[in-house]
């Protein structure tokens, strides 16, 4: 086995992206792309306040006439519409200027109408969803705004200290009469000097400064935008309900199919011998005085039954738990498994020692290695296989994933199955909340990884936890 070092991982698509060296120059370095962003902004700024004004002018000459009205409802549903287009068009800006997205808006109808089989009656239906009435604010109201307080401040504060250079200098140097001051004389000449210097001293500051004022207005506009843009905390949490609801009823699923399976395996396997066992016994007590040879030889045939019924319990008993796996951890149970393993098998460790991994976790990544590493000896043809165990953070960037991952050089063509040994780790994970990940071309290799997430850590106690426990043998 090898210890090596974590693989990195990506981070949450929704969050802010960690701080990274070099505070100041790449302030420098992302200044070109924030002021791309707000100089387009200015120009939009003109163009949407425009759009707005015959908007509102549109709404404000309106009478109570039917024609009027029909011409407002228009109208109104193109705004909505046109408001969606340039909501979508500024979160992508928003993603190439400052790489901070925006929780992504379900713009699926919720609605009765939504759902019709019209697809007038499907686009009518927008009038009912909340995001476009949002997206419409934005665009004829507060995007206006913003973007005309960050032209105005920004042109402000590198302007006002270039035109105070510039009557500086002109001051100073002296020009044709008719400016309102007396250039050929001393004093003139002195606030010039005085305008000029100052003006030059917060110019220098404006550059200074100006990568970081930058970066504050187009955060402002990303954290506006992603109240006003982006999708409903409550949609997310209605997904992760469902998805939760799921995960329960496919663990309900799993834990039956296994009971009955196991109730099965017992049926026919331990149970049937020790009723023969049963029968042999009695047979032998009913010939003990008639016949000792005879009754010799059934106890003989029953403690043969016995023997067998005990190793099929043994058998069964795997299933449930190893009981390397109880005393010494997951990473011991492995190298077992990888042992006797039919075909030659390495286990690759990538788990930091830190990590801690609750007993749970460890049954199931146990019995997942164990079907996956079975099935290779069965289907695959390989004639190598590898085990990786690894930690990565989620996708979500809100946990981390154990990751296990096996390989082989088989002749490919896995994948899921109803009844094969696949679909039932597929049917595990989805219990645990965890993923499947399979790539098997014809040919090979075959990859299948697997994703289970991890509980969060205990907080650590004078007394050890089960949890603590599994982590001190993980890293042991």
């Amino acid at each position: 086995m090898i210890q090596e070092t974590p693989i990195s991982a990506p981070t949450n698509p929704y969050a802010s992206r960690p701080a990274q060296p070099g505070g100041y120059r790449r302030r420098w370095r992302e200044l070109p792309r924030e002021l791309g962003y707000v100089g387009l902004s200015a120009v939009l700024v003109v163009v949407v306040g425009g759009a707005a004004s015959l908007f509102f002018d549109a709404l404000g000459t309106a009478d109570s006439s039917f024609a009027a009205i029909l011409f407002v409802g228009v109208v109104v549903f193109s705004a909505l519409w046109l408001a969606r287009w340039f909501g979508t068009f500024e979160v992508v800006r928003l993603r190439w200027a400052i790489d901070r997205p925006v929780r992504p808006v379900d713009w699926t109808p919720n609605t009765h109408w939504g759902r019709s089989s019209s697809k007038l009656v499907r686009a009518l239906s927008a009038v009912a969803n909340p995001h476009y009435w949002l997206y419409l604010l934005y665009g004829v109201v507060v995007f206006p705004v913003v973007a005309g307080f960050t032209t105005f401040v920004l042109v402000a504060v590198v302007a006002g200290p270039v035109a105070l250079v510039a009557v500086g200098v002109a001051v100073a140097a002296g020009v044709p009469e008719g400016v309102g001051l007396n250039v050929h004389t001393a004093v003139s000449s002195g606030l010039g000097l005085v305008a000029f210097f100052f003006g030059a001293v917060v110019l220098a500051g404006a550059a200074l400064l100006l990568p970081f004022l930058t970066h504050g207005f187009v955060v402002m506009h990303h954290a506006i935008a992603a109240a006003m843009l982006g999708g409903f905390r409550s949609d997310q949490l209605a997904v992760e309900l469902a998805d939760r609801e799921i995960s329960r009823t496919a663990a309900l699923s799993a834990e039956g199919t296994a009971l009955r399976r196991l109730e099965r395996d017992i049926h026919d396997g331990p149970q049937q011998r020790l009723v023969r066992l049963q029968m042999d016994l009695a047979a032998a007590s009913r010939a003990v005085d008639a016949d000792p040879e005879k009754s010799k030889a059934l106890i003989e045939e029953a403690r043969a039954q016995s023997r067998e019924a005990l190793e099929e319990l043994r058998a069964l008993s795997r299933g449930f738990a190893p009981p390397l796996l109880l005393d010494r951890g997951l990473l011991a149970a492995l190298e077992s498994l990888v042992d006797r393993a039919v075909i030659p098998t390495t286990l690759l460790n990538r788990v930091p020692a830190h990590v801690v991994v609750p007993a749970d976790i460890e049954r199931n990544a146990y019995f997942i290695s164990s079907e996956l590493v079975t099935n290779i000896g069965k289907h695959s043809g390989a004639a190598t296989a590898d085990v990786v165990l690894r930690t990565r953070t989620a996708p979500d960037g809100l946990g981390t994933l154990l990751e296990l991952v096996v390989t082989d050089d088989g002749q490919g063509g896995a994948g899921l199955r109803d009844g094969h040994g696949l679909a039932g780790v597929q049917e595990r994970l989805v219990g645990l909340g965890g993923f499947l990940d399979i790539s098997s071309p014809t040919g090979g290799p075959t990859i299948v990884t697997v994703s289970i997430p991890l509980h969060p850590a205990p907080v650590p106690s004078d007394d050890p936890t089960p949890d603590d426990a599994g982590a001190a043998r993980l890293a042991g």
